[in-house]
């Protein structure tokens, strides 16, 4: 996982705590930038505009395939 941030610039630690769920606070944008890193597109969404959840849009089925193929990949049984 370190190639993977050096590469896209994103922090070791803050990448280790959101795979755990460990995150102090939301962070919607370090989840759109993941989500650029592994080429897959994604508008932030929030409503309605009161609410404190975000929402991921992404812009094709093209694109939820390959973030449901990638998220299998990362989360499947080790072999």
């Amino acid at each position: 996982m370190k190639p993977f941030c050096e590469t896209h610039q994103l922090t070791y630690t803050n990448i280790v705590n959101l795979k755990n769920g460990k995150l102090k606070r939301d962070e919607p944008r370090l989840v759109q930038r993941v989500l650029g890193s592994l080429g897959i597109p994604a508008q932030q969404l929030r409503f309605p505009l009161t609410s404190k959840t975000t929402w991921f849009v992404l812009p094709d089925a093209q694109a939820l395939d390959s973030f449901q193929t990638q998220l299998h990949f990362l989360t499947g049984p080790k072999v």
